[in-house]
């Protein structure tokens, strides 16, 4: 009998000295204490938006409400929100987590990452003797798969509401779909966390916390089936000191990032048809037309290795964004050295950065000719199949007007004004003015249509009353 214990209690020792040792958790458990305490610490940094935003409608500047919610990240009042919330903004409510509604505005935003900060009127802040709290700006480069967060916003435009729940991948890539906000382009350039926990409309814009009550993430959408979508911190960290660097004089702030043209394919599974090792370059889908790459002579089905000698690996599409980042990071106006494959030769070229416009342009409103037009930029000239980026593009027309009577249609591509051409927006604006001023009865302007041209007559009348203005 004594053997036989001795033997079971042997065998206990030993099965004990076996066993893995037990690793301290990284990241605290979400009891229900623990849940309660961070929810408690965020809820009072958290705010609700009411934003007007500027959109164009039927030729007219025109105002677009909807709310959203947003996170306090400093003392001075400064709040993280999406861009898809308060981008664009020309006005802005703030609601705090004492009900106190106050008034701010936009200091920049940037639609690449769909994150905008938005600043409260401190003035009004301290005249009024209103409090506020801020919350404490954690890291993503530690968030994990399968780590406990919790989600914050306003949902619907209610009081601030909690979802608990998991980080389900840690870096999640859309490709090959492109994501957009209406017609801007967005998440090229940073993978998202992905999580479990609801977002539902309103919410976007708050913060996803860790159990350390640490913002890690700025919420940004949410879908069905459990796909919902956060901004890293590291990548709001990054916009916010470009935003606010470059927000002087009144000038809303902004990111600043080159372009060389490319659109960049992982290599997944096309390795052995274009004899390359595993894990070594990246397939160039596509060059825009003009493009620094295009004037450089790189060609489509090039392989970039390398840029400025630093090997560029795409295998994986979560490998995409960090090298679109990359060239992104380059100085604009800088030379830089690309290493191709082409074929069986491994060449060089030369290539000189730009800075990164997107398909969209800047619109403004010419209220007498009754409609609105915008920029166009390179990406929109590639996208249309045009010749150059040269002119500006019809939006919107106001029923009525000049503008539609001339049978001009949205989309059509105007070169000219009375003879002289149109370079960009401000050169439009210059030309509008002078025909304004003048008070011409008609107007002529070459219009491009796809890949036709035509000439089209504005007739114009003024009112002796009729202030001249755009």
């Amino acid at each position: 009998m004594l053997k036989y214990v001795a033997s079971i209690v042997a065998a206990a020792i030993l099965t004990a000295g076996c066993a893995a040792p037990t690793k301290p958790e990284p990241f605290p458990s979400a009891t229900p204490q623990r849940v309660i305490d961070v929810t408690q610490m965020i809820f009072p940094a958290v705010v609700r938006l009411d934003v007007a935003q500027e959109i164009y409608r039927d030729g007219k500047r025109t105002l677009q409400r909807g709310i959203g919610s947003g996170v306090i990240i400093d003392a001075e009042g400064r709040i993280l929100t999406n861009y898809h919330v308060a981008g664009r903004a020309a006005e802005i409510f703030i609601t705090l987590y004492n009900k106190e509604r106050v008034r701010a505005a936009l200091v920049g935003d940037d639609h690449w990452t769909d994150l905008a900060v938005v600043q409260l009127d401190m003035n009004e802040v301290k005249r009024r003797n209103i409090t506020f709290s801020f919350a404490q700006l954690g890291t993503s480069k530690g968030v994990l798969t399968g780590q406990d967060v919790i989600a914050i916003g306003t949902p619907f435009g209610l009081a601030r509401t909690m979802t608990l729940g998991i980080v389900s991948n840690n870096e999640r890539t859309l490709y090959p779909d492109r994501v957009s906000i209406d017609e801007y382009e967005t998440a090229d350039f940073d993978n998202w966390i992905q999580m479990d926990t609801p977002i539902n409309p309103g919410n976007s814009g708050g913060p996803l916390v860790d159990l350390d009550g640490k913002v890690v993430g700025i919420n940004t959408r949410g879908g069905a089936q459990n796909l919902n979508f956060a901004v890293p911190i590291d990548t709001a960290k990054e916009v916010i000191a470009q935003i606010l660097s470059s927000a002087k004089d009144g000038k809303k702030g902004h990111v600043t990032r080159s372009d060389l043209g490319l659109e960049l394919k992982p290599l997944q599974d096309l390795e052995s048809f274009y004899a390359l090792d595993i894990n070594q370059g990246v397939l160039v889908d596509s060059v825009a037309k003009g493009s620094p790459a295009a004037k450089a002579g790189v060609k489509t089905q090039d392989i970039l290795l390398a840029i400025d000698g630093q090997p560029t690996n795409v295998r994986f599409p979560e490998e995409l964004a960090p090298s679109r980042k990359r060239i992104a990071q380059l100085p604009i106006g800088n030379t830089i050295t690309l290493t191709l494959r082409r074929g069986k030769e491994t060449v060089e070229v030369k290539a000189v950065t730009e800075k990164l416009e997107g398909a969209v342009g800047e619109e403004r409103e010419f209220k007498i000719w009754g409609m609105s037009v915008r920029d166009i930029t390179r990406q929109y000239a590639s996208e249309g199949n045009l010749d150059d980026d040269k002119g500006v593009v019809a939006t919107t027309l106001n029923p009525g007007f000049p503008a539609a009577k001339a049978d001009l249609n949205g989309g059509d591509v105007i070169r000219s004004v009375n003879g002289a051409d149109v370079i960009d927006l401000d050169k439009f604006a210059s030309l509008y003015d002078e025909s304004v001023k003048k008070k011409e009865s008609r107007v002529v302007l070459g219009v491009q249509s796809g890949r036709s041209r035509r000439t089209v007559v504005l007739k114009v009348t003024f009112e002796s009353t009729t202030d001249d203005n755009k």
